[in-house]
């Protein structure tokens, strides 16, 4: 090896030979690429040429360019230099002053480059070439001042390297700089982007120094001395500071990913953002593009159905009005902050509900609070006083990730009894948040936003001094909207509408204007919208009359014009230009201007506008140097339909009308200002500066002086306002008992109908969880009066002595007057102080100088003549409640009570509709009473069966007679007895069978309109057709509404396979749809393949293209027609089964006088019975297929009108359909239309149509039943085979088709039911179906009391139904028809969630709870107390009749001594449905069946044996298999059938082996 000396001697004064480290060379430009991307990273964040924040970033990144990306680079560069053999005496040594030169002089020139190029967000090419220059220049200049550095070699440079490496380096610099800043100005940058750039950069460094580097030779002038400034020092030195580069750019990806996840936590809760707009309207932003925001809860507690959170709310209402008044809190956020830090806290914030479930008391003051501070940290973070934080705009956008998971509601328990004073305690589940949320582009949190408009550019250059940016809207929508994952459609547009809605300017002109005032009924809750003008909110739409006033004549001519059409106002205008030249002129003014307004508004809605005389004032822009007045509006009003939308035209949109009255009392310079900081002072002073370990209750302050927020554990929303209009032309708003808007604050403009949740901005989301259940009630009447206790006078804010008139407002005369009509209020004579409630409101004018304002005050807790009283009246305690604010009268009042009072208006809304059934129940169900015993319904005692047979025996005197007997307890003639009971009539039942034990308990168990008949109708144009499906469609509903147990709603599916049926059936069923109107409930869809095969996966997959699915109604037919009679029976109707009509006795004068009646049941005991008479006024005949032989007995020559016709059904099992879904096939090979039914766990599939005879109980035949079969496997899937052994019970069902006697053509059938009155009286009543039973009775009743001329009378003392004395039956028994009303035994306590309770006091098993819920109601409670105990631990009641089935024991003995059960068809048939579901299950129960009714009925063996034989009978016409109708009683019962000949027995394998893998 070379020592120093030879070295020396070799290369003295010589170029020593060089080459190239690759590592270092790699190496180097990846410090450069770090320095670069440092710099440009700083860079991105500098917002401002001012500012200390600026100008350490501008510092910082010309450190980490010059001092990293071009030193630290250069000297590793050197680093890769290698020198002849790389021998340590010939490294590079630098001169340490030359070296620390080196290292600032850089920087200082790029800190000149980076002022050059400035701060601003547009881009300046100028700017950019001068500091992409200065830039290369520092890169060149930095490389050769490093290269002095070296002091043992003098450099030679070639000029071709030095002129190609600056044009490198100033090149690549400009065109890095100009990517970075074009992205940066438009706001398309990113860090993978700027990481790109910085590629650039540090190829412009790394591009200049090895060009440069390439270009020098290295002359030795003597060897390396290491006690001076060594190279090894400048790596260590350029370690630390590229580490210090990579420290960096590490913690700058984790400060995104914590501010990512941060957005992410904000979009899930209520938080208030900053829309802060320059002159410009840019928008302000965060460094990341995002808005300044602060969280003001994390979430939002919904207490009741209707409590959503939106711009319809309360809540919303005060904070709008807040930040229109920040002065208003302001002095008292520093006590809201010390008040929430005392509050119970866990890790996200104040806790809003307790670990037990309950609300935190005095909730929606706090969410107030939360509100202010959050605007106030909000300013403080934009350097600025709450003052300026901006006015809350008029929307809230959802923000968070969609969630397609069903709500998850949280129920709340009932409300405490009447008279105690224990609030309700909502029930949550501790920690657990209520998901929701619509599967829409809805999100899972709020977001609302405090707009200001920056007027000078000096406020502008402070906010970006302080690190945020001004960019242009659509520019960083799109970041805004991803920052924040706001989920609202349009943001760019929304974001300009905030720009405008910052300016706040948008007023109407003095004068007088022509108005359009459209409101319409809330889509799904309660409340009104109004149409308002898309681009100003707080205004109508207006066109202005060119004048300044309207005088005295003026007035009278617009009287003239009341309640006409735009139309008929028009032709009476152009009549007008006849007159005199001031009605030429007057009319020509408001012609121009009705004009103006349709063409503005364009939609054929305003044509059925109404104009009214009420002549309103409403806010309007103040002229230089006057304070704020009022404008003239003249109005055309409007009911608009509920689904109406303001699509059509672009000019207008829908606005909750609480919330639009809110606007028109917080416009600039509005006198209601005052008022509202007095009441935001005696509201949350007291709680605020009420002491940290005992806050004292709500009750103790300010609310709990009148009607406000004393009662917040009430429901939202109070009773409904009326307005009337005192003598003196000043507005009141009367108010019965004690409401508020559940928020301490009142209802913002209650008008009419609950304040709810928009159209538009209905919003569910995570950020709210609910304390209430499914069953609540939309509204809740207040449960007590609070207790008063002596004011502690805190926070009340003296502004001003007035003089104060305190007058009654009458009850009555409140009572008895609608909005804008007049009324004497002021002549009524006042009543005594003793006779004023509590709840009593009265009406205080306050006269203010010129002014006069109409206040609404409470009595003070306390009569007049108590100590307490006297104690208030000497202390002078009187409150004004208008201070509130909102409860001033504006013109939005006015016009909306000439709406609602119908004042000339059109009303084309109707209310919207509950499901039926979804409904709690109207009465609740049992609680254990004070003595810890468990309080069953006392339901009403119903006549036994011997009773009813003996008052029978008694209509042969004068006092006994009925005025209808009706034979026939199918489903029409229990429908005809309950119609007459109920209208007072004195009406009779018999029944030769059972109830329902004909037609009526085998039919296909649908409540339909009939699809197959509106296709004929339309097909045939058969009106008639058209009418019945009319009329069932109607009735549809009504089966919900008063049997909510037994019916319920179904969606039928109808398969497609092929394309062109989709719109053919879609029209169908939308028409179906249509026709159904208020009666509907759902909407028909349409299912793609898949989706059809989702919900119904038995489909056959071939040929299929998609399904329509339309919705009917299902019911259990027979126990629907037993409750019918039953109800009858309740209401005083004697019912009476399996009594015979053996003859009909006629008067003198040849009309019908009576029955001869045979009770039938002594012959099936062996005994003798003899017939009686049944006197009667009229006898109707009800008896269906038998109707013929009925009509006989009045007339042996008359005509038959029955054609029979036979429907076969069959029941599968279960699994053959889905439990929620049906299927129709409308095209079967025949043409005719079957059915494919879930019902009762198992499947029921038909129906056929066959002429058929009349009989007792028809058998079905097999060629029906294989019809069926066949039909069904067409449209299943092939991997199902559809086998006879399948069929578990299978019936005929004689459909009576009738043919009108008195038409022309006797041989036509009537379409609908036939009401027919022989010469004799005798009534028939035939025909129709089983969904329109209740409109034939009422048809029928019509019918019998005009022709007999029966004295209907109402209803005197009606039983109590529901076995409670909570309700009564709600319908009002008057004399007329009222069966639509009238609920069925078991409605009224019935809910889905009954068999919860049957389980938790009786120990039913859960299936069993289901059925006995839904087959019985609310007498479910009887059925299981007559339930046998058992000796299990559970279930620890109810003994199966059947071990497949879930009927019991409880049942058979309810069916006798309650539903007048008398033979074991009764109650296998129609009891139970078990003959129905399954005949084999049947025949195996029906030894308990005897058993059971023969201890309770005492039977003897002879009738036991009668039964046996009686019903295996039966059960050969519900498809009992041909063996088994030989079978005994010991057989059965001993288990000792031999079923291996059945064909069941034969489906099963029972001798395969295991599969064994080869």
């Amino acid at each position: 090896m070379s020592t120093g000396e030879d070295l020396l001697r070799l290369y003295k004064g010589e170029i020593v030979p060089r080459s190239f480290n690759a590592g270092y060379v790699a190496l180097s430009y990846f410090v450069s690429w770090i320095g670069a991307v440092s710099t440009l990273e700083l860079l991105n964040r500098r917002t401002f040429r001012a500012g200390w924040f600026n100008h350490l970033i501008l510092v910082a990144s010309s450190v980490t360019m010059g001092g990293i990306a071009i030193w630290c680079m250069h000297f590793i560069g050197n680093r890769a230099i290698v020198l002849a053999h790389d021998e340590s005496e010939l490294h590079i040594q630098y001169s340490g002053s030359f070296t620390a030169i080196s290292f600032f002089l850089p920087i200082v020139v790029l800190l000149a480059a980076f002022m050059a190029i400035g701060a601003n967000n547009k881009v300046s090419w100028w700017r950019i070439g001068g500091g992409g220059t200065l830039a290369g220049g520092a890169i060149c200049g930095m490389h050769y001042l490093g290269n002095a550095s070296i002091n043992n070699y003098r450099c030679t440079y070639h000029t071709a390297h030095i002129v190609g490496a600056t044009l490198i380096a100033v090149f690549a610099s400009i065109v890095a700089l100009s990517v970075f800043f074009v992205l940066r100005a438009s706001w398309t940058d990113s860090p993978w982007k700027r990481a790109l750039t910085a590629v650039i950069l540090a190829g412009a460094v790394s591009g200049m120094h090895w060009t440069a580097a390439t270009g020098t030779e290295y002359r030795l002038d003597h060897l390396n001395d290491s006690n001076q400034f060594s190279q090894i020092t400048t790596v260590i030195v350029v370690i630390c500071l590229s580490v210090g580069a990579a420290l960096f750019m590490v913690v700058s990806a984790v400060y995104a990913t914590w501010a990512t996840r941060r957005n992410a936590s904000k979009a899930q809760q209520v938080v208030l953002a900053a829309a802060v707009f320059d002159r410009s309207g840019r928008i302000l932003v965060t460094l990341d593009g995002s808005l300044p925001s602060e969280k003001i809860t994390d979430t939002y507690i919904e207490r009741t159905r209707s409590d959503t959170f939106n711009i319809a709310h309360p809540l919303f209402h005060w904070m709008f009005q807040a930040s229109r008044n920040w002065a208003s809190v302001s002095s008292m956020i520093d006590g809201m902050t010390a008040h929430l830090g005392h509050l119970p806290r866990d890790g996200r914030g104040v806790r809003l509900v307790s670990d037990d479930g309950v609300l935190i008391e005095n909730y929606d003051a706090i969410v107030r609070e939360l509100f202010c501070v959050a605007a106030a940290n909000l300013a403080q973070k934009l350097k600025d006083q709450l003052a300026s934080a901006g006015t809350l705009w008029d929307e809230i956008l959802p923000t968070g990730a969609n969630d397609p998971q069903p709500r998850l509601d949280v129920g709340e328990p009932s409300p405490p009894a009447k008279g105690t004073s224990s609030p309700p305690s909502p029930v949550v589940e501790t920690g657990r948040e209520s998901r929701a949320w619509k599967h829409q582009d809805y999100g899972r949190g709020s977001l609302m936003f405090l707009v200001r408009h920056l007027e000078g550019v000096q406020d502008a250059d402070q906010l970006e001094a302080a690190g945020f940016r001004f960019a242009d809207i659509t520019q960083v929508s799109g970041i805004i909207g991803s920052r924040m994952q706001i989920r609202a459609r349009n943001l760019s547009d929304r974001l300009g509408h905030m720009a405008a809605f910052a300016e706040d300017s948008a007023m109407l002109d003095p004068g007088v204007h022509l108005a359009f005032f459209g409101v319409k009924a809330r889509v799904g809750s309660f409340g009104f919208d109004v149409l308002v003008r898309k681009s100003a909110r707080n205004l109508l739409p207006t066109m202005p009359v060119t004048l300044e006033r309207l005088d005295s004549w003026q007035m009278d001519i617009i009287r003239q014009f009341d309640r006409m059409s735009v139309t008929l106002l028009l032709h009476s205008l152009e009549a007008l230009k006849r007159l005199s030249p001031r009605e030429v002129l007057f009319a020509s003014q408001m012609s121009d201007a009705v004009e103006a307004l349709r063409a503005w508004i364009d939609d054929p809605m305003f044509d059925n506008a109404v104009f009214t005389s009420k002549v309103v004032q409403a806010p309007c822009r103040a002229q230089a140097g006057q304070s704020a007045k009022s404008c003239t509006l003249v109005s055309l009003c409007l009911m608009l339909p509920i689904h109406a939308t303001a699509s059509s035209s672009a000019r207008c949109e829908f606005v909750p009308l609480n919330f639009f009255k809110v606007r028109q009392i917080t416009y600039p310079d509005s006198p209601h200002r005052a008022a509202f900081t007095r009441y935001v002072h005696r509201e949350l002073s007291p709680i605020i500066n009420a002491p940290p370990p005992h806050p004292p209750p709500p009750q103790t302050t300010y609310p709990q002086i009148g009607r406000g927020a004393s009662r917040r554990g009430n429901k939202k929303f109070g009773p409904l306002s009326r307005l009337r209009r005192a003598s003196d032309n000043s507005y009141a708003t009367t108010v019965v008992g004690s409401g508020n808007g559940g928020d301490g604050y009142p209802n913002q403009g209650r008008l009419g109908r609950k304040s709810t949740s928009s159209a538009r901005d209905s919003i569910h989301s995570d950020s709210t969880t609910k304390l209430w259940s499914q069953e609540a009630a939309e509204e809740q009447p207040a449960q007590h009066q609070p207790q008063h206790q002596p004011s502690s006078l805190g926070g009340i804010m003296v502004s001003q002595e007035i003089q104060v008139d305190v007058r009654q407002v009458d009850e009555d005369d409140g009572a008895s007057t609608g909005g804008g009509g007049g009324g004497g209020g002021s002549g009524n004579p006042p009543k005594s102080p003793s006779a004023m409630s509590a709840d009593r409101v009265t009406m205080a004018k306050a006269v203010r100088g010129a002014a006069v304002f109409d206040y609404e005050m409470e009595n003070l807790p306390g009569g007049a003549d108590t100590e307490e009283g006297r104690r208030h009246r000497r202390l002078g305690a009187a409150v004004i409640e208008s201070e509130k604010g909102n409860e001033v009268i504006t013109f939005v009042d006015e016009l909306f009570a000439v709406v609602v009072a119908g004042g000339g208006a059109l009303l084309y809304s109707y209310r919207p509709r509950n499901i039926p059934g979804s409904e709690g129940p109207a009465v609740p169900p049992p609680i254990y009473g004070a003595d810890g015993t468990f309080k069953l319904p006392r339901f009403p005692r119903v006549k036994s069966r011997d009773e009813q047979i003996a008052d029978l025996r008694k209509s042969g005197s004068a006092e006994g007679e009925y005025d209808i007997l009706v034979i026939g307890g199918g489903a029409t003639g229990a429908g005809v007895a309950l119609d007459a009971a109920t209208r007072g009539l004195k009406v009779a039942v018999v029944e030769r069978d059972d109830f329902s034990s004909g037609t009526s308990s085998k039919s296909t168990k649908l409540v339909h309109g009939g699809v197959r008949y509106l296709e004929k109708a339309v097909w045939n144009l058969d009106y008639s057709q058209y009418q019945l499906v009319k009329e069932a469609l109607k009735e549809r509903k009504y089966f919900l509404r008063t049997a909510p147990h037994l019916s319920s709603w179904l969606p039928i599916m109808l398969p497609l396979d092929r394309w062109w049926k989709v719109p053919y059936y879609w029209a169908g069923t939308k028409f179906y749809d249509l026709l159904a109107g208020s009666e509907g409930i759902e909407s028909s869809y349409f299912l793609t393949r898949s989706k059809a095969l989702d919900a119904f996966p038995m489909l056959k997959q071939t040929d299929l293209v998609g399904a329509l699915v339309y919705y009917d109604g299902a019911h259990n037919d027979s126990r629907m027609n037993v409750s019918i009679a039953m109800t009858a029976a309740v209401y005083g109707a004697t019912i009476v089964n399996h009594a015979e009509v053996v003859g009909l006795t006629k008067g003198e004068n040849g009309r019908l006088s009576g029955a001869l009646v045979r009770d039938l049941i002594p012959e099936r005991n062996g005994k003798k019975t003899q017939d009686f008479l049944v006197k009667a006024k009229c006898i109707i005949n009800c008896t269906g297929p038998f109707t013929d032989s009925i009509r006989k007995l009045d007339d042996q020559e008359c005509k038959e009108i029955v054609a029979p016709a036979s429907g076969v059904h069959v029941i599968l099992p279960g699994y053959y359909s889905p439990s929620n879904m049906g299927l129709i096939d409308p095209s079967t090979s025949d043409g005719r239309v079957i059915f494919f039914l879930p019902w009762q766990g198992n499947t029921i599939a038909g129906t056929t149509d066959e002429p058929t005879t009349i009989s007792q109980n028809p058998l079905p035949d097999e060629k029906s039943i294989r019809w069926i079969l066949n039909e069904v496997s067409h449209y299943l899937s092939p991997d199902i085979h559809v086998r006879r052994g399948d069929v578990l019970a299978a019936w005929s069902g004689i459909r009576p088709l009738v043919k009108d006697p008195k038409a022309k053509n006797t041989e036509s059938l009537v379409r609908n039911h036939l009401i027919d009155v022989s010469s004799s009286g005798l009534v028939t009543c035939a025909g129709g179906k089983w969904t329109t039973y209740r409109q034939m009775a009422e048809d029928c009743v019509d019918a019998a009391v005009e022709e007999f001329n029966l004295p209907t009378k109402p209803f005197g003392n009606a039983p109590r139904v529901s076995g409670t004395d909570a309700v009564d039956d709600g319908a009002i028994l008057d004399g007329t028809c009222q069966t639509h009303n009238v609920r069925l035994i078991g409605a009224h306590g019935f809910s889905k969630t009954l068999f919860i309770n049957l389980i938790q006091h009786f120990g039913v098993e859960t299936e069993v709870a289901k059925h006995l819920t839904e087959s019985y109601g609310d007498r479910a409670w009887t059925v299981a107390a007559l339930c046998k105990p058992t000796d299990l631990r559970f279930p620890a009641r109810g003994e199966r009749i059947s071990r497949l089935y879930p009927f019991v024991d409880g049942e058979v003995r309810y069916a006798i001594s309650n539903e007048y059960a008398q033979t074991a068809v009764d109650v296998l048939a129609r009891r139970t449905r078990l003959a129905f579901l399954n005949a084999q299950a049947a025949l195996e129960c029906l030894p308990k069946i005897i058993d059971i009714m023969s201890q309770e009925l005492k039977w003897d063996r002879a009738r036991q044996e009668r039964e046996w034989k009686d019903t295996v009978a039966f059960l050969q016409s519900m498809g009992l298999p041909e063996p088994m109708l030989s079978a005994t009683r010991a057989q059965v019962e001993k288990g000792k059938l031999d079923f291996s000949s059945s064909l069941e027995y034969k489906m099963y394998s029972r001798h395969d082996r295991p599969p064994v893998a080869e």
